[in-house]
């Protein structure tokens, strides 16, 4: 095994080690300790990687979005129109809320910090996500082309923040059914204008 395949498993040791800290004793409870003591390294091994845990913690939120995105992609690559695709975004949004509020991930608390201190750099991600897929849609006339996509896609990303850390008092975001059709009809729909439409089967 190469030193550079040691480190990058020391690494990742490290951070699900993070992870399961995280998940268990809330983000403020966890210490550099801990997280030595479950990946079963020393306290000076983990500052060969990270300065502290606030770059612990970074790191955490770098591989959840990585891994956010690759599952969105492939829950959107299920649909053919744009329309489809933000639709099943919005309903992969909804969801993912209920897998934080089991436990899967972060605890609450350190969901609200990543949303709040690094909301500027996860927003920004996601616009350069979408970016794409509103590009294409310009070309195929999916939406109106005066579109501005950057403008676009932070319309959307900041939809898909809301939906995520805000319940719905009025509507039952949990059906798919509902979350879906609260993004056709009032962000893909936007984005079209006054286009004409294809009449949905």
């Amino acid at each position: 095994m190469t030193q550079a395949s040691v480190t990058s498993d020391t690494r990742e040791l490290i951070v699900e080690s993070a992870y399961e800290c995280f998940r268990g004793q809330g983000l403020q409870k966890t210490t550099i300790v801990d997280i030595a003591k479950t990946a079963n390294v020393s306290r000076s091994t983990i500052y060969e990687y990270f300065s502290d845990k606030g770059a612990i913690l970074e790191a955490c939120a770098e591989q959840a979005s990585e891994q956010f995105y690759r599952e969105m992609s492939s829950a959107m690559d299920q649909g053919r129109s744009l329309e489809e695709k933000l639709s099943r975004a919005g309903v992969f949004v909804t969801q993912a809320r209920r897998a934080i509020e089991s436990g899967k991930y972060f605890d609450e608390d350190s969901i609200s910090l990543l949303l709040t201190k690094d909301a500027a750099v996860l927003l920004r991600e996601c616009v350069d996500f979408f970016a794409p897929y509103l590009s294409a849609a310009k070309l195929t006339g999916e939406v109106r082309k005066d579109l501005d996509v950057r403008a676009g896609g932070e319309w959307f990303a900041r939809i898909l923040f809301s939906l995520f850390s805000t319940p719905s008092s009025t509507l039952d975001m949990e059906n798919p059914e509902v979350a879906a059709e609260f993004v056709r009809a009032h962000v893909v729909r936007g984005f079209a204008g006054d286009r004409a439409r294809p009449r949905r089967a």
